[in-house]
């Protein structure tokens, strides 16, 4: 979608226009005729003028065409009234009214009315139920906040109006400029994807923040969010965590949002900064306002307070993606050349609290000669002689060095420094942890492993039986281990082709699911006359529990000595096929250490995801063991891939328990799911 005129208009009509104040037809007036110069054509059949322009009674009046329709009328008035503006050729449409899909069953019919509409008429529709659309660059506030943003190169892409009034109102506060702001509503007609692809090509956007209630296409998303974090910072903050969270977002858009774990996966795929708060939120956008579009993991600290030194050290010392650089003696020697005797010369650099501009000048011009420092948290404490304006001019000559991340601390004492900071385009951090937790989040921030998936249930989901299950696996080259015997009669007869002293045996049944909780799985069986008897002991224990449930016949297999893990899939609802591996056995579910990817994965992306789980170590050569067959691994995982992608019918797969030796990898269980 090409949206140049939604952000460029010429002309636009504002339906439900109102000349009292505090009225949203009012401030959407307002806003427009304080930006840019264009036509200008209010429509409310109760007046005759709003804001010194003539009120339209209806579209027809007017007689120039139209770039952009802006809505704010009750909502059982909007579909007619977006007929209206199709019959006049009107291409792009703002619904600022509410009361649609939010608001019900009714709602959500109007709501498709208007979908329908836009798709018949080739409208592009944002909205409904949303705050609005600006441009910066060309002046453009198409929306009903308080105050015009300041202009800047990061682009706001929200599904809550609320947050982002809340942002561009603290943007101004704190000097944080935008490209453009979109607040996507109900999203109606075009979704946050396609506003994304547009942003994510746009020579205006340098760094793109998204709030995120769901995701309407998640491979389309990945698949832009790839090509996107190659050429610019793409943030997200996702709300619906939580089972609470996932209830709100229900009540508040009435869309699902995407499970948690597999979000934050495919997230780190697609290389996409995800973070957890609103002040992360607001805190990222100061350091894209800076400049700082990728990871500054090497840190240095410099400051006139010893406390709040040792506490950015900690934060820095604990995140996932920072160091503090370290000094050698020729570095330190300078410092001593140009600070007190009493002065830390050390990471962090304390000047003393005494400390004026040319203190923090002197160590600023040593520190910034440093190749092995990639940013300076510059930290400035109120003391009767700091002259924080001045210290801020320090920052600003020395931030085209290096990057420098200003951290005032206090309030009016330091006002004059941060007020010197924005009159050069600057921002302030008010807290070291503002500043160090943006930046972990912009060099990876979070890598710990996601919590364990909660398990989709599909209502109409049932499991394969054991002959095709074993049959879809093996056309992607993965084999159950073991003979499958149908009847007891069969059991002398396979007995010898087993080759083994020793078999396990376990029930097959569509109906035993979880087969240790049946007593349905019996190891060490050494002889035929063993193996008939646990045959009718297995039945009379399933039949326990389950008096209808159907054994097909129990499976064979020798007993093999290994290292157990788990490949598994799920078929996510937002982002299709999921892959799943960790240790097997009790390790899944009691460390919950399982890494995933969305699928389709090659092989290296596989062997990642042996790498991605904690217990990783387990599996190479640990304490004088021989490491496990990691390729034969990674190869089933890239299998079982292949057979979620190409196989859409298959909602879940658990091969659980896989036994991996340093000879070869062997599937003893496998669980397969139709929806």
């Amino acid at each position: 979608m090409n949206f140049d005129i939604l952000f460029d208009p010429k002309s636009v009509a504002i339906f439900g226009a109102r000349p009292e104040k505090n009225r949203v037809g009012y401030a959407l007036v307002a806003n427009l005729l304080q930006g840019g110069s264009r036509d200008l054509y209010p429509i409310n059949a109760e007046f005759e003028e709003v804001l010194g322009l003539r009120c339209y009674k209806t579209l027809s009046e007017i007689e120039h065409p139209i770039d952009l329709a802006v809505i704010a009328i009750k909502a059982s008035d909007v579909p007619s009234t977006l007929r209206d503006c199709a019959s006049k050729g009107i291409k792009n449409a703002v619904i600022i009214s509410a009361g649609f899909k939010e608001a019900g069953a009714e709602g959500a019919a109007l709501e498709a009315e208007l979908t329908a509409i836009a798709k018949e008429n080739n409208i592009q529709l944002l909205g409904p139920n949303c705050l609005g659309v600006i441009n910066a660059k060309s002046d453009l506030n198409a929306s009903f906040i308080a105050k015009k943003p300041l202009l800047g190169h990061i682009s706001i892409l929200s599904q809550s109006g609320a947050l982002g009034t809340s942002f561009l109102d603290w943007a101004n506060n704190e000097g944080v400029g935008v490209a453009k702001f979109v607040s996507l509503g109900n999203e109606a007609g075009f979704s946050e994807v396609d506003m994304l692809e547009y942003l994510g090509n746009d020579p205006e956007t340098s760094a793109i923040l998204m709030y995120l209630e769901h995701v309407s296409d998640g491979g389309k998303f990945l698949e832009l969010a790839r090509e996107i974090t190659k050429k610019k910072p793409l943030v997200v903050l996702r709300a619906g965590r939580s089972t609470r969270g996932m209830a709100a977002v229900m009540s508040h858009t009435g869309s699902l949002a995407p499970e948690d774990a597999v979000f934050a996966s495919a997230s780190r795929q697609a290389g996409i900064i995800t973070i957890t708060s609103l002040r992360e939120f607001f805190n990222i956008a100061k350091l894209f306002t800076l400049g700082f579009m990728k990871p500054l993991p090497r840190l240095a600290i410099l400051t006139n307070g010893g406390g709040p030194s040792v506490n950015a050290a900690d934060l820095v010392e604990l995140s996932s993606s920072l160091e503090l650089a370290t000094f050698d003696d020729a570095t330190k020697n300078a410092l001593r050349g140009v600070l007190p005797s009493m002065a830390a010369v050390g990471n962090p650099v304390d000047v003393i609290g005494d400390a004026g501009a040319s203190r923090y000048e002197s160590a600023l011009n040593i520190l910034t000669e440093r190749d092995d420092i990639d940013g300076i948290l510059v930290i400035t404490t109120p003391q009767m002689m700091t002259d924080s304006a001045e210290i801020a001019q320090v920052i600003i000559r020395g931030s085209a060095r290096k990057p420098l991340i200003p951290v005032f601390m206090g309030g009016t004492s330091v006002a004059p420094g941060v007020q010197m900071l924005r009159e050069h385009g600057m921002v302030n951090f008010e807290l070291p942890p503002d500043a160090i937790e943006s930046l972990d989040a912009l060099g990876g921030g979070r890598k710990k492993t996601p919590p364990f998936p909660t398990k989709q249930v599909f209502a109409s989901s049932v499991m394969l039986g054991f002959d095709e299950t074993k049959s879809l696996l093996s056309a992607y080259g993965i084999n159950i281990f073991g003979t499958f015997v149908r009847s007891q009669s069969e059991i002398d007869t396979v007995w010898p082709t087993l080759n083994t002293d020793a078999v396990a045996m376990k029930a097959i049944s569509k109906d035993v699911i979880h087969k240790t909780e049946l007593s349905a799985v019996r190891l060490n069986i050494s002889s035929p006359e063993d193996a008939k008897r646990v045959w009718d002991e297995i039945v009379s224990s399933v039949h326990a529990k389950l008096p209808d449930a159907a054994i097909d016949g129990m499976l064979f297999q020798p007993m093999v000595r290994g290292k157990e893990v788990i490949i598994g899939a799920k078929r996510d609802a937002t982002f299709g096929p999921v892959v799943v591996f960790g240790l097997g056995g009790i390790f899944v579910e009691a460390l919950k250490d399982v890494s995933m990817l969305v699928a389709p994965i090659n092989h290296n992306e596989a062997r990642a995801m042996l790498e991605g789980i904690s217990g990783a170590n387990y599996l190479k050569a640990f304490r004088g063991a021989k490491p496990v067959d990691l390729d034969g691994i990674a190869d089933t995982i890239v299998a079982i891939s292949r057979l979620m992608t190409e196989h859409p019918e298959i909602s879940e797969i658990d091969l659980n328990p896989v036994i991996a030796t340093s000879e070869g990898v062997y599937v003893v269980d496998a669980r397969l799911m139709r929806k």
